[in-house]
């Protein structure tokens, strides 16, 4: 090869590396996929949720921020609950019990214990993952990054975003 030519596979190799993979993101048809939950249904996603809002939650049993964003994910999802809204609870990068937390916790959504290729399809690399998606099987939230530590003032921030859009989504028209 050239010097010429290898200059420009570097220029291209390093400018590939150096853009971020955005994975699903808002506007995006969410990403297809089967898994079963801890209580043994299988989920076909977006079918199962066809008409309805739903909101995916990447998590993991070690991860502090999922620990603050759950309650609210909780409150949201009696606070739609008319709606039909659903949380699914899509564990990843965790060698822990995600069914045995979820219950220890109290929380309600449907747990899938086995995400991690989900989450590629979603390109989710850190936890927690969230995102809304519209009736049609449309992504309409995503949270963004955050350098914020752990805690209610993150979780209070993200509850806020996806209220916004979920009342966008659930207005009477």
């Amino acid at each position: 090869m050239g010097r010429k030519t290898t200059a420009t596979l570097y220029l291209l190799l390093t400018a590939a590396l150096a853009t971020p993979c955005l994975g699903a993101s808002v506007n995006d048809k969410a990403p297809e996929w089967t898994l079963d939950s801890v209580d043994g249904r299988e989920i076909d996603y977006p079918a199962i949720s066809r008409g309805k809002v739903s909101i995916l939650f990447f998590w993991a049993t070690w991860c502090p921020y999922c620990h603050a964003m759950m309650p609210y994910l909780q409150k949201m999802k009696q606070d739609y609950a008319d709606h039909g809204v659903e949380v699914y609870a899509i564990d990843f990068m965790d060698d822990g019990d995600p069914g045995k937390y979820m219950q220890e916790s109290g929380f309600d959504f449907v747990v899938l214990p086995v995400g991690d290729l989900v989450a590629d399809d979603y390109d989710v690399r850190s936890a927690p993952g969230l995102f809304v998606v519209d009736q049609q099987g449309v992504i309409r939230y995503r949270r963004g990054n955050t350098k914020a530590p752990p805690g209610k003032k993150i979780a209070e921030f993200w509850d806020g975003e996806m209220r916004a859009v979920l009342g966008q989504l659930l207005e009477p028209h």
